[in-house]
């Protein structure tokens, strides 16, 4: 049976599914082209980093192979010096990225028990040939070497590592150092080289000696210059400590360092740079977390795709080609399937704008039953009532107020109830405007509440905000406040507005300090204890004073609140809490209103930021009858005394009274201001009043 909720329900569902499928074929092409060309681009200049790499490195490998290869054919005699500096010159002038090439050699006797090798007292020498800075080569040859002296080149880790039986036959590789022929050259001079080293062995496996080939990445040196202006990726080569192998601009330095890249004489040869973007130091971050491959990550609201690809493996130690490029310069496929998927979903809405035009004339028969449905809800009551109708239409649109009964529940926990209940019965939409009246306010805030936010994890984060923001909600409605706004961590309340509270003056300090007690009773509470959490300090601010209560905002928008200078004046209150280390601060026109029904302290004179005139404020430390907070303002005596003092220019006499607070921290700010002004005394006319200088 065809019924109008079924008619619409279908009709509904054909152009979800039609918008559905819209949506999923933007989103698919949308992903396939971010995938298809971010990862393509990736992929290929990570490839040629890595075969430009390669190609260096393979040339000192080269030279090691071409060494054994002319000892296999009898090309050089191992024990002709002459013959071996011949070979090794004409092989640096053949691989021009080699900066030297060193044979060291003495007469094998054995391997000890770890391996090393022991060689004969007599015989140990060395062959070098190099390159210098300038091009020119030049060679040393020690043939006289005193066994086990400072000048011994078989003493050397390059030679003493590749000579350990447990290395036979490999190549061993360094890490990035300087060069050992450039140490008298400033560090922005000095050659960035590599070395593979392997122990030696001619064809009846007699020992020849340890070649070291030393070579200099020209891809490493000319990294920093290979970014072309329009080239959105921004490439590098870090270490898997995050630590930079290549420059990101040509003035950065390289320097040794240690794992974390502090400076250290002892560490591995890296790039300090001068300025790290954040989008690369979020990359350089996951290599240190030994993130490897493709991500997406989010940095400073922009997203962009990160690639860390291993590179020149068994040679580099644990090198990564990192690129990373924003999302934004993948996304003009997505710009076009976009506007084609607004063209459909104005189609779509269109015809559910027919749809429903139809559907709305249809309805109109039971709109007498629901016009009685809704008498409940001109109440204002809520409660459920009774779904009777003998047309399924009907009671279907019954069922669908009751519903609205329950979403008005729902808005009530948003916007304060006392409003929404006005404009219900008013029937009239809200529209711009206010009116003044008379409201105490009060505005509140956690204590280093960003440090605490920094600690926690999200969800951890959430729940324990939850918990307090409930807490102080329940303490400040209790008595009559209205929550006006959550803003983070702060609540913004209102007294005696949109619905009337009696001594709201009274009411706000009663509140401020059941807040105070409440958020004390959270960091005592079983769930804070079991979380490790610290225990959370609230500051509040209280003022009291006529302004605009009403709609705020835009046309379609609308926020009701409470404008004006005494709002203002309230949120600066809360804010000079951290000035003098207290945390109620209440203003001279609500500590005049409530009289003796609370304790005090005068704290100050002061003129907040963005206002001209200046007001007492005061301290609340409790209501009357509370034994601590009158033990406190016994204690704190002295304070008013002294700032009568100071305001009377009798700063000596002020510094002597304060003297006796200790370590109260409103005591220490007036004695500071005091020693000023013993130096540099107030002009004439002053009255006393602070500038407060920041919120």
């Amino acid at each position: 049976m065809l019924t109008l909720p079924r008619f619409f329900a279908f009709m509904v569902g054909v152009l979800a599914l039609l918008a559905g499928a819209v949506l999923l074929l933007a989103v698919r092409a949308a992903n396939q082209a971010v995938i298809k060309v971010g990862e393509s681009a990736r992929h290929d200049a990570a490839a040629r980093i890595a075969a430009a790499l390669e190609s260096d490195l393979g040339s000192a490998e080269r030279a090691v192979a071409d060494f054994e290869q002319a000892l296999a054919v009898g090309a050089v005699d191992a024990g002709d010096a002459a013959g071996l500096r011949r070979y090794l010159t004409a092989e640096l002038i053949a691989l021009r990225n080699l900066t030297d090439l060193t044979l060291t050699a003495g007469t094998f006797q054995r391997y000890d028990s770890d391996g090393a090798m022991v060689l004969a007292r007599d015989g140990r020498r060395q062959i070098a040939v190099f390159r210098e800075r300038a091009g020119h080569l030049g060679d040393q040859i020690l043939t006289k070497v005193v066994p086990d002296s400072d000048g011994d080149p078989t003493r050397h880790d390059t030679f003493r590592t590749a000579a350990n039986q447990e290395w036979r036959g490999r190549s061993l590789w360094s890490d990035l150092a300087y060069s050992e022929r450039d140490q008298e050259k400033p560090g922005d001079m000095r050659r960035k080289v590599m070395t593979v080293q392997k122990a030696i062995f001619d064809g009846q496996q007699r020992f020849v000696g340890v070649l070291r080939a030393g070579l200099t990445s020209d891809t490493l040196d000319q990294f920093a210059a290979q970014k072309s202006p329009d080239d959105p990726h921004r490439m590098f080569i870090c270490d898997g400590a995050g630590r930079l192998v290549t420059r990101l601009q040509g003035g950065d330095l390289f320097a040794p360092v240690d794992d974390h890249g502090n400076p250290d004489p002892e560490g591995d040869l890296r790039v300090v740079p001068t300025n790290v973007p954040p989008p690369i130091q979020a990359a350089l971050t996951l290599a240190r977390q030994g993130t490897v491959g493709g991500s997406r990550m989010s940095v400073g609201g922009e997203s962009y795709f990160v690639t860390l690809s291993p590179v020149a493996q068994g040679r580099a130690q644990q090198w990564l080609v990192g690129i990373v490029v924003p999302e934004s310069a993948y996304v003009g496929a997505i710009a076009h399937a976009r506007d084609r998927l607004l063209l459909m979903m104005v189609v779509v809405v269109v015809v559910i704008a027919a749809v429903g035009l139809g559907g709305a004339r249809t309805v109109g028969v039971g709109m007498r039953a629901l016009v009685r449905a809704t008498e409940g809800m001109r109440r204002f009551t809520f409660e459920p009532g009774p779904v009777q109708s003998p047309f399924g239409e009907v009671r279907d649109a019954l069922g669908s107020v009751e519903r609205a009964k329950t979403a008005l529940r729902a808005m009530v926990k948003y916007v304060p109830v006392g409003l929404v209940r006005r404009l219900y019965e008013s029937g009239r939409d809200p529209v711009l405007g206010a009116e003044l009246m008379d409201v105490s306010l009060i505005f509140t805030d956690i204590a280093d509440f960003t440090t605490h936010a920094e600690k926690l994890p999200p969800t951890m984060l959430a729940d324990a905000l939850g918990r307090y923001l409930q807490a102080a909600t329940i303490a400040v409605e209790g008595l009559g406040g209205t929550v006006d706004k959550y803003i983070g961590d702060a609540l913004m309340v209102i007294f005696n507005a949109p619905d009337p509270v009696a001594d709201h003056a009274v009411s706000a300090c009663r509140a401020a300090l059941a807040c105070a007690a409440a958020t004390e009773d959270i960091g005592r509470s079983a769930w804070w204890r079991a979380a490790e959490l610290p225990p959370w300090r609230t500051r509040f601010g209280v003022h009291t004073d006529r302004v605009m209560v009403g709609h705020f905002g835009a046309p379609d928008r609308l926020s009701y609140t409470a404008m004006g200078d005494g709002v203002n004046l309230a949120a600066r209150l809360e804010g000079l809490n951290k000035m003098y280390g207290t945390t109620i601060l209440v203003s001279q026109a609500t500590h005049d209103r409530v009289g003796e029904r609370f304790i005090f302290r005068r704290l100050d004179r002061v003129a907040v930021k963005g206002r001209g005139q200046s007001i007492f404020v005061y301290e609340l430390l409790g209501a009357t009858g509370d034994a601590r907070a009158a033990a406190r303002r016994a204690a704190l005596a002295a304070y008013e005394s002294a700032l009568c003092a100071a305001h009377r220019r009798e700063f000596s006499r002020a510094l002597d009274l304060l003297s006796t607070l200790g370590d109260d921290e409103a005591g220490i700010v007036l004695a500071e201001r005091c020693r000023h002004w013993l130096g540099a005394p107030p002009p004439p006319g002053w009255d006393g009043t602070w500038v407060a200088a920041s919120k």
